[in-house]
């Protein structure tokens, strides 16, 4: 059985949290005790949910971040360890969604193939790299990519960056493992929220809901519980994988 992990007092920092499933793992994190930096590129979105937290009396700071600029990670890892001296825990979360309808590859433009693959890739390999440098002087790391059983379908550039992140964590994992980081991805299912909603009409979701062993989309919290356990001290001999958290729905691997 799966401990509960113990999070009490440690340093968890979640990109794109500033609102969707990026905010509802921010609550979390503070809800089991850990001290949350709150990154978006959109301020307000951060500073929001970085309020909630502190109205819980739970300690969180919010951070504006472009993840895609270098600078910008070097600078959010060293504002996060200045603030409380540790960085245990970061979970790559922000992602852009988008061209999942089939065929979509033949008529991306390439700019915005260059700001998917950007914002999906490139900003948890750069998020990883900034943190990793405070990680590896404790000898202690978790780094926990959020990817997509989507990594295994066809769709778009969305589909292919979530792949091309699956093969970016077991190499992270494979160079980080020696200075005690983890680094694991974490690929959802189906879930309800705004985004997805907004993006996939009504009858696919409920005919993808309809593929799974249990017929019911899945929660922040379903994804979460995964997470959680990754960042814990529990999952230490456990690196390099892309958990499926999907209710049971049969990809092509």
């Amino acid at each position: 059985m799966i401990p509960l992990a113990n999070l009490a007092d440690s340093v968890a920092i979640v990109t794109g949290a500033g609102r969707g499933l990026g905010r509802e793992y921010a609550l979390r994190f503070a809800r089991d005790g850990a001290r949350v930096a709150v990154i978006d590129v959109n301020s307000a979105g951060a500073e929001s949910t970085a309020s909630e937290i502190r109205g819980t009396g739970q300690n969180a700071i919010a951070l504006s971040l472009d993840v895609c600029d270098e600078r910008n990670t070097l600078d959010m890892a060293q504002r996060v360890h200045d603030t409380w001296g540790r960085i245990d825990i970061l979970v790559n979360n922000a992602a852009i969604w988008g061209d999942l309808e089939k065929g979509a590859l033949m008529e991306v433009s390439s700019a915005h193939w260059d700001l998917v693959m950007g914002v999906n890739v490139k900003g948890p390999l750069l998020c990883s790299r900034a943190v990793a440098t405070f990680m590896k002087r404790r000898k202690y790391g978790r780094i926990i990519n959020i990817s997509s059983m989507g990594a295994y379908m066809p769709g778009g550039v969305y589909c292919v960056s979530k792949l091309a992140l699956n093969q970016l964590t077991y190499s992270l994992a494979s160079e980080l493992g020696a200075d005690g980081i983890t680094v694991n991805a974490v690929a959802p299912g189906t879930i309800m929220n705004e985004a997805t909603t907004r993006q996939v009409p009504r009858a696919n979701l409920d005919a993808l809901v309809a593929m799974a062993i249990i017929k019911r989309p899945g929660t922040a919290e379903d994804i979460y519980s995964m997470i959680r356990y990754l960042a814990s001290k529990e999952a230490e001999w456990i690196t390099g994988q892309t958990f499926l958290v999907n209710g049971g729905f049969n990809v092509r691997l």
